[in-house]
């Protein structure tokens, strides 16, 4: 057997329905049942008024039946009216019953002679035992005199007097219904963000991706279900970047060995050159000591130690390199004027640049202060200037401020000389990249000099570009963060 899958709102529904129902079946049978103690107590004050009425009339033995009938206001025909004396004797009765004894054990009776008030009130059937009809019976005693009135229960005026009004019937109908259609409405809104709620669930276990698009009705069910749904979105997003991000770590740690990989292949190639020269020297010097004259032999030297001088700027350069890449954190910064740095390198560098036939020309302020590391400052400046008198073939090295704001300086270093083909331009700042390996070698060059100034100049919040200028020459951009 297929069983039937009722949804939760659909549950609730049934369930607030149901409560509602029993409520409101209780409320109607304790409302009918207080309106009909109500006409009860309603016909017992009436028929007691009778009675006094009935005792009012009662004169010497006789009730005066034309008067009193005159003074009642009751629409009921079929009463039965007595009076009988605190031994059962009739004294009265309008149904025409005399010279017996009125049974003093009925209910009304004992209620009447117990109670401080002296009255009392029963429903029974008829005295007469095969008597089916039913009556309302009101009992008073004053003195040694009872009075005791009867209704019959079937009687038409008497059943209109009794009818319950049932107007409150059709207001709790009209209420019931309109608590209901809210109970549907409220039913339908809780329902659907359990819903919603559910097929959250459903997709988080699956792991599938959640986005918070939809809209969960505004109350405090659906602020509280869309907040774990935003929590849960929040959570996967982070999940996501830290992914993404341990996905870049991953990528950088591998391209790093790569790279580091890759230095130490390019780090034994260069080294090899200058180890093999010196090793060929000292070797010449000692098999050859007696034959080789004065020249020859200050020849070798000055060629070890050119080549010693080399795998030092090499070693170095390396070192620096190293230190910006592992460690920028730990190296410290102070207030430089930046004119004095540029000074200091063109002073040291003159006779080499006298000798190349190279002029400096500096336009540089001398306000210009900056939060710096010297020694890195000083190796972007000595690397951009000595390639210019080694390598530009040019007349003239410039070196000038083309543009200052709040936050940063931007310097032009700039030959005129012949400047490079364009396409060595993507590769120029990377470690051991030559234009032309051999010419490099021989003037002492160790090939990562630009990848030193790219760091350096990234270090210091910065970066560096090239191109060839217009009027002839290389003309690189450099661009410094005053902080």
């Amino acid at each position: 057997m297929r069983r039937i899958k009722i949804s939760y709102s659909t549950k609730l529904l049934l369930m607030v329905v149901a409560i509602l129902t029993v409520c409101e079946v209780a409320f109607v049978a304790f409302q009918f049942n207080r309106e009909q103690r109500y006409r009860q107590e309603l016909l017992n004050a009436q028929l007691t008024i009778l009675n006094y009425q009935l005792l009012d009339h009662y004169e010497g033995g006789v009730v005066n039946v034309e008067l009193w009938e005159r003074t009642i206001d009751l629409p009921i025909q079929d009463l039965q009216l007595a009076i009988f004396d605190t031994e059962g004797n009739i004294i009265y009765d309008n149904t025409g019953i005399n010279g017996v004894e009125y049974p003093l054990e009925l209910p009304e009776l004992k209620m009447a002679e117990e109670s401080e008030l002296h009255r009392g009130f029963s429903v029974h059937n008829n005295d007469e035992e095969d008597d089916d009809d039913f009556y309302y019976y009101a009992a008073l005693k004053e003195g040694d005199l009872f009075a005791r009135t009867g209704a019959l229960g079937h009687d038409v005026g008497l059943a209109e007097f009794m009818s319950i009004d049932r107007t409150f019937l059709w207001y709790a109908i009209l209420i019931y219904i309109i608590v209901i259609a809210l109970t549907c409405y409220a039913t339908s809104r809780i329902g659907n963000t359990v819903k919603r709620l559910s097929e959250f669930a459903q997709a988080a276990e699956k792991g599938s991706e959640i986005y918070d698009t939809k809209v969960f009705p505004r109350n405090e069910l659906g602020t509280i279900a869309h907040n774990i749904v935003l929590i849960y979105v929040r959570w996967q997003r982070t999940l996501a970047e830290r992914d993404r991000q341990a996905e870049i770590a991953a990528k950088e740690e591998k391209e790093k060995a790569k790279l580091k990989k890759e230095l130490t292949n390019n780090i034994n190639h260069e080294l090899k050159t200058p180890v093999s020269a010196i090793t060929l020297a000292l070797d010449t010097y000692f098999t050859q000591k007696d034959k080789l004259t004065d020249a020859q032999r200050d020849m070798l030297l000055n060629r070890c130690k050119s080549n010693a001088d080399r795998l030092l700027t090499m070693i170095q350069d390396i070192l620096a390199l190293n230190r910006l890449e592992d460690g920028s954190e730990n190296i410290g910064k102070e207030l430089l004027s930046l004119r004095d740095i540029v000074d200091d390198i063109t002073d040291t560098l003159l006779p080499k640049a006298e000798d190349a036939g190279i002029a400096f020309e500096i336009n540089l302020p001398d306000t210009m202060m900056m939060l710096g590391n010297a020694p890195l400052l000083t190796s972007i400046f000595n690397n951009l200037v000595n390639n210019a008198i080694l390598y530009s073939g040019g007349a003239t090295i410039s070196i000038f401020l083309q543009n200052e704001d709040e936050k940063s300086y931007r310097i032009i270093i700039a030959d005129d000389g012949t400047g490079i083909p364009e396409e060595h331009f993507e590769h120029l700042f990377d470690r051991f990249y030559r234009i032309e390996s051999g010419r490099s070698r021989k003037k002492g060059g160790s090939g990562i000099g630009l990848a030193i100034v790219k760091g350096a100049a990234k270090f210091h919040g910065g970066d560096i570009t090239v191109r060839n200028a217009p009027s002839g020459g290389l003309e690189f951009t450099l661009t410094l963060s005053k902080s």
